[in-house]
């Protein structure tokens, strides 16, 4: 059966805006049960007039609240990329900056009356007060990392006393609040691998399944495991929706016009530089005469005397 790529973001929106398959989508990424969802898709506007349609570019800013085994919630990023751009790491990491400065990121936090009994604490501590998320960002990303050929990678912290190299078990609201864990999911690497539960979910998601249309993916309903066959579904509902076809059309012109416009500007740079090497040389060598008719000159003056 012929279901829609997920990688496009007209795709991937009408996915996560269904709550019951985004609960499934992430807790199958984050291996964790989703507690709550809050999902607030943001579209920002693409004005260029160069570009021959009008395109949004659609960031997701998705909050995926989970509850760990101390009760603490943990704030889910997610974004996708489908084409590898030079200033992708930079907008990686302005899109963090942003969520950890977003007070939306945040919660009232009350010390338990129980510990305050058992322990000694401040006014200060007692109170009530602002407590920051920890932000768990995942990136979907259309292209491969160097050194780094896997479909998932995983990058998880540990607290690590240096002294002794001992791994320190409970965690600590200062440090969960300003680092974080970070998931990458290489799309081209999967190549048709079902090694663990996620990567039977990226199934849905392998470029290995592309059509001659790349709108569409190839994958029979039967090779889905039962819990994932909701987002198959979905995907298959959104490959009959002409609404979003022609959304994919729209990114594929976009993304093309922007492909081409770096190209040009490469080149344009190409020449630049061909153009600076050669006013150097000619620099260089209006130096070299100046130099010569500087010796020419003291010479003559030496003559003179």
């Amino acid at each position: 059966m012929l279901i829609a790529n997920p990688v496009y973001d007209s795709v991937f929106r009408f996915l996560m805006n269904d709550e019951k398959i985004a609960k499934i989508i992430l807790s199958a990424m984050l291996d964790k049960e989703i507690a709550e969802l809050d999902f607030k898709p943001t579209e920002i506007p693409v004005i260029d007039d160069k570009m021959p349609v009008k395109y949004s570019v659609f960031r997701l800013d998705f909050s995926a609240k989970i509850k760990a085994d101390d009760g603490s919630l943990t704030s889910v990023i997610i974004e996708i990329q489908k084409a590898k751009l030079p200033n992708d790491i930079l907008r990686f990491r302005r899109y963090l900056a942003s969520a950890y400065r977003s007070t939306n990121n945040t919660f009232k936090f009350k010390p338990p009356k129980n510990n305050l009994k058992a322990i000694e604490k401040t006014k200060a501590e007692a109170k009530p007060r602002t407590v920051g998320i920890p932000i768990y960002p995942v990136y979907i990303l259309g292209h491969l990392l160097e050194n780094a050929n896997v479909p998932v990678i995983r990058v998880d912290r540990n607290y690590i006393d240096v002294a002794t190299g001992k791994t320190i078990t409970e965690t600590n609201e200062f440090i969960e609040g300003i680092t974080h864990n970070a998931l990458v999911i290489q799309l081209p690497a999967l190549k048709k691998k079902r090694r663990n539960s996620l990567e039977m979910l990226l199934t849905l998601f392998d470029p290995s399944f592309v059509t001659d249309d790349i709108h569409l993916l190839d994958i029979d309903e039967k090779d889905v495991p039962e819990k994932y066959k909701p987002v198959y579904r979905k995907l298959l509902q959104a490959a009959q929706t002409p609404a979003i076809k022609k959304m994919m059309d729209q990114e594929d012109e976009y993304l093309d016009s922007l492909i081409d416009l770096e190209h040009e500007i490469a080149e344009a740079k190409q020449e630049i530089a061909e153009k600076n090497k050669v006013l150097a040389e000619k620099d260089n060598a209006l130096a070299e005469k100046d130099k010569m008719i500087a010796e020419m000159l003291r010479k003559l003056e030496g003559m003179a005397k």
